[in-house]
């Protein structure tokens, strides 16, 4: 079948500033063929200009993390007949959220640097014993999602935080980070927790799914960060705008049964900083989007409401 694959070009290094442009490449798609493989078949025949990163072909290396009309996927686990058949059309672009090298390849300096943060290896309790750890199932299975991360760079090109705030620390060394927290022998799970609670950490994810949603290895990073809050606040790091929220979300619920977004900025971000936030409830205001459970207190059935609550809190 013969298909047009349309590809974002650019070359920094050649300009100084990255002119983007579409460039279209005539191929001949065939059954079984991947999105990596064409791409290497237009280099090969076509364009030796082409810059793209590969590897094993194999979708364990990460090395072909890019944009596929519009989504982070791995070129070589991506059938192009099927993309084909989804879209009317082959768009390929550079990873998102990093900046362009050249093509198709990104700068990755900034993953690195955030995965190297978080310490990504075994900091162990003391010395193992003679006979060596002996581990559970139950304690291996624990961290057995996030040690499939090959650290493709997948989560964060897809990540509406990371779009947001460039600081964020990103779902890939989060996933990377709980595969050390969960890991019985590690000796490091207060210093690694409490490191990302800060600004840019695990308490700045907006929740978008994304990660989970495009993650090539099922590794589901969100979960990671969802299971990384619960052991922060188990370990009583709870002084930060992230618990405060929380905190805030659960009283105001107990209170009227719906989310009172007034008090609780200011409950989570302090006063100095909910001040700041002023503008931005003016304009919800305007446009009714502030409810008001001063004005319109406690919804019907609030008791059982409040019985469900204290059901769940004397459970955990």
């Amino acid at each position: 079948m013969k298909i047009k694959v349309k590809i974002k070009r650019c070359d920094p290094m050649a300009s100084g500033r990255c002119e983007a442009y579409i460039q279209g490449y005539d191929i001949k798609a065939k059954k079984g063929m991947t999105v990596l493989d064409a791409l290497i078949w237009i280099k090969d025949r076509l364009d030796g200009t082409l810059a793209f990163r590969r590897s094993c072909r194999s979708a364990i290396c990460g090395s072909c993390a890019m944009m596929i009309n519009g989504n982070p996927k791995l070129a070589c686990k991506t059938q192009i007949l099927k993309e084909f058949e989804k879209r009317q059309e082959i768009l390929i672009a550079p990873l998102g959220n990093f900046s362009i090298i050249k093509d198709l390849v990104v700068d990755l300096t900034p993953l690195w640097k955030k995965i190297n943060k978080i310490e990504p290896w075994l900091n162990p309790v003391g010395e193992p014993p003679e006979t060596g750890w002996i581990i559970s199932r139950e304690e291996a299975q624990r961290i057995d999602n996030e040690s499939a991360c090959i650290m493709c760079g997948v989560c964060n090109g897809g990540c509406n935080s990371q779009e947001g705030d460039p600081d964020f620390i990103g779902p890939s060394a989060c996933a990377k980070s709980y595969r050390f927290v969960g890991d019985v022998r590690d000796g490091s799970k207060f210093k690694r927790l409490e490191k990302i609670s800060r600004e840019h950490g695990i308490w700045n994810c907006m929740r978008c799914l994304m990660c989970n949603q495009y993650c090539p290895k099922g590794v589901y990073p969100m979960t990671a960060i969802e299971k990384l809050r619960a052991e922060a606040i188990g370990e009583g790091i709870v002084d930060n705008f992230g618990v405060r929220h929380v905190d805030a979300m659960v009283e105001s619920v107990r209170r009227v049964g719906r989310l009172d977004e007034a008090m609780y900025t200011f409950k989570s971000l302090g006063f100095l900083r909910a001040v700041g936030m002023l503008p931005l409830g003016i304009r919800l205001e305007l446009h009714g989007k502030m409810p008001h459970p001063v004005i319109f207190p406690e919804i019907d059935g609030i008791e059982e409401l409040r019985e469900l609550m204290k059901t769940v809190e004397e459970k955990e």
